[in-house]
Parts: C-alpha cells; sequence; structure tokens
C-alpha cells in the first residue's frame, strides 16, 4: 500500500473516530435532537465521501485534511442533520470538507423548533392583486390580499411570500421580490439557470422556503450552538438536485387564495448543545487520533 493508499485508509476510519468521540461527549451532557442518530447519519455520510470529487476530479477523501473532515462530521451532527438523506452536502474547498444545510435540512431544524410549521410559499405573479401591511402593534407583517386568475398563472412572477411562525405563537409573513430571488439564483453555477427557469414554480419556492429559514435558524438561541448560516457560502439546491419531471412539460400550480392560516402552536425548546460555540473538541494532530 503506498502514501496516497495509507492517507485515504486512515480518512476512512474519521468517521468511527467521530462517532467514538460524540459517545464519549454524550455521557457528559452532548445532546442530539431526539430523531436524530449520529452513527447513522456519519456512516451513510462516509459512504457518500467516498463518491465525492473535487473540482479537478480528485476523490474528497484523498485531497481533504483528516481534521477538516471530522470538524465537519462533527458540525453536521450538532445539526441533527444526514448527508446521506440529502439533509446536507458535503463540499471540497481547497484541501477542506464543509458540510453545508442543504433547502430539506433547513426545513427539517425550523420543524424541530414549530413542529406544526407547515412550509408553504406562494408566487405572486404579474396580473395579480397583492397588498401586505405591517401591523403597528406587533410589528408582524401581515397578508392584506392576494387574489390570482387562471391566465397568470404563466405569466413572469414579480415576488413571492409565505407564512412563518414566531415565538408568540403568531405568524409572520416573509416577502421577497423577484429581484431578490433572481439575485439568490446568480449565486448558482449554472449560467444559463436552465433548471430554474423550466421550474420557476417549485424554484421560487424553494429559494424564499431557504431563505425564510435561515432567519428563524439565525435567530434561536443556542440552536445547536453552531456558527450562522452564511448563504454566500452556500451552494444551491438546483445544482445538486435532479428533477423527474419532463423539463419540456414543466407543470406550473396555482397559488392558493389568500387567507389568514390558523395560528401555530407555542415552539419547543431545541436540544441543549455543548457550550464551545461549535468549535470541535477534536485533536488537530493526525497523530493524536
Amino acid at each position: 500500500m503506498d502514501e496516497r493508499q495509507k492517507q485515504v485508509a486512515l480518512r476512512n476510519d474519521v468517521g468511527e473516530q467521530v462517532i467514538t468521540r460524540i459517545n464519549q461527549l454524550s455521557e457528559t451532557g452532548l445532546q442530539m435532537p431526539k430523531d436524530f442518530h449520529a452513527p447513522t447519519a456519519i456512516r451513510m455520510t462516509m459512504l457518500k465521501l467516498q463518491e465525492l470529487k473535487d473540482k479537478n476530479n480528485k476523490p474528497a477523501l484523498e485531497v481533504c485534511t483528516k481534521e477538516s473532515i471530522a470538524n465537519a462530521l462533527f458540525r453536521m451532527c450538532l445539526w441533527g442533520l444526514n448527508c446521506g438523506l440529502n439533509q446536507a452536502y458535503p463540499i471540497v474547498r481547497g484541501n477542506q470538507l464543509c458540510i453545508d444545510p442543504s433547502y430539506f435540512g433547513k426545513v427539517l431544524m425550523v420543524k424541530r423548533i414549530f413542529p406544526n410549521w407547515n412550509p408553504k410559499a406562494h408566487v405572486v405573479r404579474e396580473g395579480d392583486e397583492f397588498e401586505f401591511e405591517i401591523d403597528k402593534d406587533s410589528g408582524l407583517t401581515k397578508l392584506v390580499k392576494h387574489k390570482t386568475k387562471l391566465e397568470n398563472i404563466d405569466k413572469d412572477f414579480v415576488g413571492a411570500y409565505i407564512y412563518m411562525p414566531t415565538a408568540s405563537g403568531e405568524l409572520d409573513l416573509y416577502v421577497m421580490t423577484a429581484k431578490q430571488i433572481r439575485a439568490a439564483w446568480a449565486k448558482s453555477s449554472s449560467t444559463t439557470q436552465a433548471t430554474h427557469k423550466a421550474f420557476d414554480q417549485k424554484m421560487i419556492s424553494k429559494t424564499i422556503i431557504n431563505s425564510a429559514c435561515n432567519m428563524i435558524i439565525n435567530s434561536t438561541p443556542s440552536i445547536y450552538a453552531d456558527d450562522s448560516f452564511d448563504e454566500s457560502q452556500q451552494v444551491t439546491d438546483a445544482e445538486y438536485e435532479v428533477f423527474e419531471e419532463d423539463e419540456n412539460k414543466p407543470q406550473p400550480q396555482v397559488a392558493a387564495p389568500a387567507q389568514e392560516p390558523t395560528p401555530v402552536p407555542q415552539p419547543q425548546q431545541p436540544a441543549s448543545a455543548p457550550a464551545n460555540n461549535g468549535e470541535v473538541p477534536f485533536p488537530q494532530n493526525d497523530d493524536d487520533f
């Protein structure tokens, strides 16, 4: 076995070492979400890493440092996410492995706080009657009117909105303009944005839900005790997602008529996490593992 193969073999062992370390920390108070099983998530992610390559087509387990792999896996577990279920995406940046929450992962994190939240986005298109206002007492944004017509479905979009839960139990209207949505799409590595154009209803919904989830995740105290998400470093789900629909026959959906939704119940408290601000307690020397 040459030196390169030895290094890859060492990195393959990182997953089990992270599992061992998490088990040790669990005995001293580290808590994970109740619906999350760290060993399963780590082993499924390691299988995915065996197929991951960097931009130079080199295997991730060959180019990424052992420390970055361990830290990425540990951070993924603090979030309670699983790359094997597309709740997070492993990315190679230089010699560092990074794991970023996906659209599905962020929805899961919010639903752990507000279990009854329904992530339903509505698209506003040209010709729609759309009005919203700011409640002077609560400061929350509320829908006044949204009326659409069948013939508006095929028109260009001007914005989108979604109801987001709050700690008070009320719902807050989160609104994005077409300019803001397209700015998010511009981060995609795709220059043609063919997926966004063919399935604009789906991609608009995913974009505003993703952005709205960031607001809750980044503003919830001690949610898994990790760094805030930097959207500028996030990859877009469109770069990974394989659509089963016929790209020549996108199926638009009618935006539902506006109505005041039923308030959601009080939020659940997220699981407590170690007070180390997400820093991974792993040794920084390969020989220390």
